[in-house]
């Protein structure tokens, strides 16, 4: 990831819809929520530079089927978001057996094995064909795979440092072992880039 990111916004601009809807989704700490939602017609004199001004520092995402309201440089499909959601998987199975590794080598019975969702998020499409329900249908499906991701790294994070001794690494090896929360998953996070702040701040 490059840049500053303040989350992403998830773009809904259908060819024969008459607005545009997006939708704005960020996290302080683990915690995921969506924190603005707007609608623009498509005939309002200044769309470019709402549009401009809703996304820029931010990743887009575009809805299936949108085609983009401005030339952006660094949009994504949605579709992302599953092999963002096969990483997290993957990191839980690797997190749940390298606590169960070490509790076998240290034969330490209180250890708590960590225990995540059985199911994964999925895409669920509102009935309502509407641009602001597509938007959101979409926004749902980032924050569920985002939050997954950070329940899911606070709990390596947990495991990081000794609790007694505060030494590190503990039960993460090396690599694992950063006590800072990741904001992405690795390869996922080689993808999600900001849109540019500059177009119009320059103008202003």
């Amino acid at each position: 990831m490059g840049g500053f990111l303040l989350g992403f916004a998830i773009v809904d601009r259908q060819p024969k819809a008459g607005a545009t809807a997006v939708w704005l989704t960020g996290r302080e700490g683990s915690r995921v929520s969506h924190t603005n939602a707007v609608v623009l017609a498509h005939d309002d004199e200044r769309y470019d530079y709402k549009v401009w001004a809703l996304t820029c520092d931010r990743a887009v995402i575009l809805t299936n089927g949108t085609e983009p309201p401005k030339t952006f440089e660094h949009a994504l499909d949605v579709a992302v978001f599953d092999g963002f959601a096969d990483e997290t998987a993957a990191r839980q199975e690797q997190i749940v057996q390298i606590v169960t590794e070490y509790a076998e080598r240290t034969k330490n019975t209180n250890l708590v094995i960590p225990e995540f969702p059985a199911t994964r998020p999925t895409l669920r499409t509102d009935d309502r064909d509407e641009p602001q329900y597509r938007a959101l249908s979409v926004a749902n499906y980032v924050k569920a795979v985002w939050s997954a991701w950070l329940d899911t790294d606070e709990q390596r994070s947990r495991r990081t440092a000794h609790p007694r001794t505060g030494k590190s690494p503990w039960i993460m090896p090396e690599p694992l072992g950063s006590p800072d929360l990741a904001e992405f998953a690795p390869e996922f996070g080689t993808l999600v880039q900001p849109e540019a702040l500059t177009p119009y701040s320059r103008k202003r």
